[in-house]
């Protein structure tokens, strides 16, 4: 009884992670990680990254992921900064990542997921963000507009 037991749990075991994998393949989505939080629409957005802080939502709006974002210097709770916010307001295809840098080389990438349904926020230094983005203007263009490449 313990064997035709423990081969039925095994046997669910394996359909469920197959059904994983396959539902992860059979998205364009990324799969969720620890690194890679997925946010809901609404969904209170909140991140360090260097010596600041951000934060704020997003919607779908038409088929596209309308985030709104309030930037500011981390400040100690006991010593409050007296430097004010900016607001950050974007319209994001699905697919399509825009980024945040700090002076300090940290950056967030936010990514627009499929049907604007999710925002995925990636989190590290700012090389390797834009390295895995791989969807960054090449120098030539950047020449064509007069804007520089870094």
């Amino acid at each position: 009884m313990t064997n035709v037991v423990t081969a039925q749990h095994l046997t669910a075991a394996t359909f469920a992670l197959c059904l994983c994998a396959w539902t992860s393949a059979a998205s364009s989505e990324p799969a969720a990680s620890v690194n890679r939080p997925r946010y809901e629409a609404l969904q209170s957005i909140s991140h360090e990254f260097g010596s600041k802080f951000t934060s704020g939502y997003f919607v779908n709006e038409t088929g596209t992921c309308r985030l709104t974002l309030m930037v500011a210097e981390r400040s100690d709770p006991e010593h409050p900064s007296d430097r004010t916010a900016a607001r950050v307001r974007l319209v994001l295809n699905p697919g399509q990542t825009a980024g945040l840098d700090s002076e300090e080389g940290k950056s967030l990438n936010f990514t627009c997921g499929d049907n604007a349904a999710a925002l995925f926020v990636d989190k590290g230094d700012r090389e390797q963000l834009l390295a895995s983005q791989g969807s960054a203007l090449p120098n030539a263009a950047f020449a064509e507009t007069g804007l520089s490449g870094r």
